[in-house]
C-alpha cells in the first residue's frame, strides 16, 4: 500500500510476457495476433495496388493510394473494435451472484 491507502500490484517481466499465452486469454491474443498482420499488410498491399495499378492515370496517385491505405487502417481498426466489443462477457448476470448488492444504473427496483 502507498501513502494513500492505494495497493500496487507489481507484475514481473516474466508474467508480463507470458500472460497472452494463458488459457484463458489464449482467444484474444489470436485476434490481436490477426489485426496485428493485417494491420501491417493490408495498407502496404492496398498502396502498392492503388498506386500501380487504381490510380495510375489519376494526377497524384500517390496521394489516392495513400487515402486508400488510411481508408483500410480505418476498416481493420472498427473491425477488431466491434469484435471486442461482440465478444461474451465472462462475468454472470444473474440475481443470484455473490458479487454483492445492485446500485445505480444496476439496481432493479422491488416496490
Amino acid at each position: 500500500l502507498n501513502n494513500n491507502g492505494i495497493a500496487f500490484v507489481r507484475y514481473s517481466n516474466t508474467m508480463r510476457r507470458y500472460s497472452l499465452f494463458q488459457e484463458q486469454n489464449r482467444e484474444t491474443a489470436e485476434k490481436l495476433g490477426k489485426a496485428t498482420v493485417l494491420m501491417f499488410t493490408l495498407p502496404l498491399l492496398v498502396f502498392f495496388v492503388c498506386t500501380n495499378f487504381v490510380f495510375r492515370d489519376k494526377e497524384d496517385p500517390l496521394m489516392w493510394g495513400g487515402f486508400a491505405a488510411v481508408m483500410i487502417v480505418n476498416v481493420i481498426i472498427a473491425g477488431y473494435v466491434y469484435s471486442a466489443f461482440s465478444e461474451e462477457d465472462e462475468f454472470d448476470t444473474d440475481d443470484n451472484d455473490e458479487s454483492g448488492p445492485r446500485a445505480g444504473a444496476f439496481k432493479k427496483r422491488v416496490d
